[in-house]
């Protein structure tokens, strides 16, 4: 079966959560954090499909000969534009009280200040924006989604937007799903990334935790990725109880091994 870097990493968390989730398919609550990180990336993944027509339309516009009627302006990208599309995706879904979603909407009226403030200071050019991917690992096929594609100063990079906890360098530069996405942009655009980015969104301000890939670490993610399939395949799924780990998890009520 295909597998997500979702499910991967779910899997590499506790297998037993992966089982509840993928296997027994048992439903269960989206988390305000959840829900409220669905708003952003639905927020931006609409700005980005507004930027690639934007560019679209230039780019036919520069084809016309003075003759020929000129075409419909595209939406000026406004910081009120942004707002709006952030009232229109917000989800309420997930907040346990109104309080709670209406402080979230507040919140998310300051990112989406944060991330205009960033995205006007560059030309960009959008490449892809929730661009969808399926490619082979070894003997295991890999599915995903990029967040975002741009090039900008010359050089290609992979966005992934966070609205969660910061991660050090360190940390990104093991990232998994960076790999995945390395691979995928090689094998969807025929070039290598320059850059990896975390794109961490917060009332402080944007952080990007910027990182690359080289061959030998390529390789060694093909190798995680066989060994979490593989222990898959054979329906090892154990629970690995952690208090950290339980916490988060949507499962810990009915789960007989939760740590909390």
């Amino acid at each position: 079966m295909p597998f997500s870097y979702s499910q991967l990493n779910t899997y590499s968390t506790c297998p037993k959560q992966f089982e509840f989730a993928n296997v027994k398919k048992i439903p269960r609550q989206i988390s305000a954090g959840e829900s409220f990180g669905s708003s952003v990336h639905n927020t931006l993944s609409k700005w980005g499909k507004l930027e690639a027509e934007k560019g679209k339309k230039k780019e036919e516009k520069d084809q016309l000969t003075m003759f020929e009627e000129p075409e419909e302006e595209a939406v000026p990208l406004t910081i009120d534009l942004l707002l709006d599309l952030w009232h229109q995706s917000f989800i309420v879904q997930g907040y346990s009280s109104k309080v709670d979603a209406d402080s979230a909407r507040t919140k998310g009226e300051v990112l989406m200040q944060k991330f205009y403030e960033w995205w006007e200071k560059e030309t960009r050019e959008v490449i892809a924006i929730e661009k969808g991917f399926s490619i082979a690992v070894d003997i295991d096929t890999i599915k995903g989604r990029f967040d975002r594609i741009e090039r900008t100063a010359g050089k290609l990079i992979v966005i992934d937007y966070k609205t969660g906890g910061m991660r050090t360098q360190e940390e990104v530069d093991e990232d998994l799903q960076l790999s995945i996405y390395a691979l995928a942009c090689q094998d969807l655009f025929g070039e290598p990334c320059d850059e990896l980015v975390l794109f961490f969104l917060s009332e402080e301000g944007i952080t990007e935790v910027v990182t690359k890939r080289t061959p030998k670490q390529l390789s060694k993610a093909g190798d995680v990725i066989g060994s979490l399939s593989e222990q898959i395949d054979d329906e090892k799924f154990t629970a690995t109880p952690s208090e950290s780990a339980c916490r988060r998890c949507p499962y810990r009520s009915i789960c007989e091994n939760s740590a909390v």
